[in-house]
């Protein structure tokens, strides 16, 4: 499903002057040249759960990005093998002066799911989202908590074969966390494919089949849950 030979995600950061800004236009001193993410190889194989694990900073994120389309790699060769399903950032598909009820269909058709379908399980999706007494509120109006929830109850019915989540697990109570961890099984049952970034063992472990382990850009390890665990947490603070 996934093929990453060589990735390289480099940015170009505009450097600034702490007091001369007008030195050149609009401040900028030349610029910076971040690595983001530094010759990184790894495949996923269809149907295979793969979570990302690594200190703040260390390109889980960007490597998100690169799958879902959003960044270009500035070099090396990423290769998927079907559309993506995105649970990224909070805004990403919503328009927060919208209905609740309307950025439902708004996503969801953004994601490929047809409008009908969408009309048909509205109440549904709001009520596995703990929303459905906020369908008429402007989505802006409720925490970015809720928003994810609805961003995840959503892109779960995508047919998209490939999910790529962003700590959507991090926020919730315990009763949605734990229907969210019995739908990602059973979409893993039915052959769907997911890349997790996550900072906590159980859920990596209660749903991964496997972790790659990101430092400072790098790759540092990439193999069974308990022993990328190990090498994670024995990682040098930077």
């Amino acid at each position: 499903m996934i093929e990453a030979a060589g990735v390289s995600k480099v940015f170009r950061l505009p450097r600034h002057r702490r007091h001369a800004l007008r030195a050149l236009p609009g401040g900028a001193r030349g610029f910076d040249h971040v690595a983001a993410l530094q010759d990184v190889s790894f495949h996923v194989a269809t149907g295979e759960f793969v979570g990302v694990v690594g200190r703040n900073g260390s390109g889980k994120s960007t490597l998100l990005r690169l799958l879902a389309g959003i960044y270009p790699p500035t070099a090396g060769r990423l290769v998927l093998g079907g559309a993506v399903a995105p649970i990224l950032d909070l805004g990403a598909g919503f328009h927060g002066m919208l209905p609740v009820a309307d950025n439902v269909l708004l996503y969801g058709v953004l994601l490929g799911l047809p409008r009908a379908e969408l009309r048909a399980e509205l109440a549904e999706i709001l009520a596995r989202a703990g929303l459905l007494d906020y369908a008429e509120a402007p989505l802006e109006r409720v925490s970015s908590g809720m928003r994810l929830r609805l961003a995840f109850t959503v892109a779960l019915r995508s047919a998209a074969p490939l999910l790529l989540i962003d700590e959507a697990l991090a926020v919730g109570d315990a009763a949605f966390r734990e229907q969210c961890v019995a739908d990602l099984r059973a979409l893993r049952a039915r052959g769907r494919t997911a890349v997790l970034v996550s900072h906590e063992p159980d859920l990596l472990g209660a749903l991964c089949d496997r972790l790659l382990v990101l430092d400072g850009g790098r790759l540092a390890g990439a193999g069974p849950v308990p022993a990328m665990l190990e090498l994670y947490g024995a990682l040098p603070s930077r």
